[in-house]
């Protein structure tokens, strides 16, 4: 689990402004993974002998409560950032600090007999406290479906969002699993401990997703807000300025300097053209460069074929004509002869 911690404190933040509550949920999961870690390590030394049996399952509740707050604002903080305020957040943190503190003294100050009266009651509001995190982030992600829908097709959307709701579920999978651990049983423990360990790495990898999701997500959930009715357009990010301006058409520059230009990463960048371009990035720019050199021979049917491949991004003459077969089905000379009948 602190290995886990390790991994999503290393996880490099998307390049893009309109990911900076992405930054700020990745330390607070950072946080939970690293304090449930922490838990286990603390109640490993712990007895369950006498008085003392409560203390392993008042630990895991206590940290439960906290897990499930961080978690859910975290996941949240993914799909509807303008929804966790300041404001949210400190009320959440203040409600759960005063259960934690009411458990905890109460587990210190009263004897085993009517402590049962704190805990009780502190299960019964941790399920209650379930049934709410599900409720909100139900409702929350079916608004931001609706945003992403209007911008991708259902396949796409498949593909850039599924790993959200599977982030959620392995929370409530882990926080229902946590309950199991105030049986206080050592085996059961054992066996809880490594099947959420092993939740929190697959949790870790799928946030990691987020990154390179990101350039499909983003454009969404900021998209400039439309009048009634029609249809929302995302901000122009410079990818976006990097098409309109035909950019691609230069052949001076390599993948990973056109994704350094437009501020993604490479495996973004692929990432990006495959899920919503539908196709890899090197293909899209060559058929990108192949529709500009039709233009250009019906636009300027005087300009000779060897200048047009040069102006479309083909240095290689031979390249050029392969590619131009390729995309159209037809010669150079056969297009052009059928554009002048």
């Amino acid at each position: 689990m602190l290995m886990t911690g390790l991994i999503l404190a290393m996880v490099r933040e998307p390049a893009d402004e309109r990911a900076a509550k992405f930054s700020i949920a990745k330390w607070v999961l950072t946080a939970a993974v690293v304090l449930l870690g922490v838990v286990n390590l603390v109640q490993v030394g712990f007895d369950s002998d006498g008085d003392m049996s409560y203390l392993g399952p008042c630990i895991a509740l206590a940290a439960g409560f906290l897990q499930a707050m961080l978690f859910t604002n975290a996941l949240m903080t993914l799909i509807r950032p303008e929804e966790v305020t300041r404001a949210v957040v400190l009320k959440q943190v203040a409600g759960v600090a005063a259960i934690d503190v009411v458990l905890t003294a109460s587990f210190a100050l009263l004897p085993s007999q009517l402590f049962i009266y704190t805990y009780y009651p502190a299960i019964v509001l941790y399920l209650v406290m379930m049934g709410y995190y599900v409720r909100w982030f139900r409702q929350g992600y079916q608004v931001f479906y609706q945003q992403i829908e209007q911008y991708y097709e259902e396949e796409e959307i498949a593909r850039g969002t599924r790993w959200i709701r599977f982030l959620f579920r392995a929370a409530v999978a882990v926080g229902l699993l946590s309950l199991l651990m105030l049986l206080n049983h050592r085996d059961v423990d054992l066996c809880l401990t490594v099947a959420i360990a092993l939740l929190y790495a697959l949790f870790a990898a799928s946030f990691i997703n987020y990154g390179l999701s990101a350039p499909i997500i983003l454009p969404a959930i900021y998209g400039d807000g439309p009048a009634s009715g029609r249809r929302p357009k995302t901000k122009m990010t410079p990818l976006d300025l990097w098409i309109k301006n035909k950019s691609y058409l230069d052949n001076e520059k390599g993948v990973a300097e056109i994704a350094a230009e437009v501020g993604l990463s490479t495996d973004q960048l692929h990432r990006y053209f495959r899920d919503v371009m539908g196709e890899e990035f090197r293909t899209w720019r060559v058929r990108r460069r192949i529709d500009e050199a039709k233009r250009l021979m019906a636009e300027q049917p005087q300009l000779p074929t060897t200048q047009i491949g040069k102006q479309c991004g083909f240095n290689d003459r031979s390249f050029f004509y392969q590619q131009f077969l390729r995309f159209t089905g037809t010669s150079v000379a056969e297009y052009r002869k059928g554009l002048k009948d």
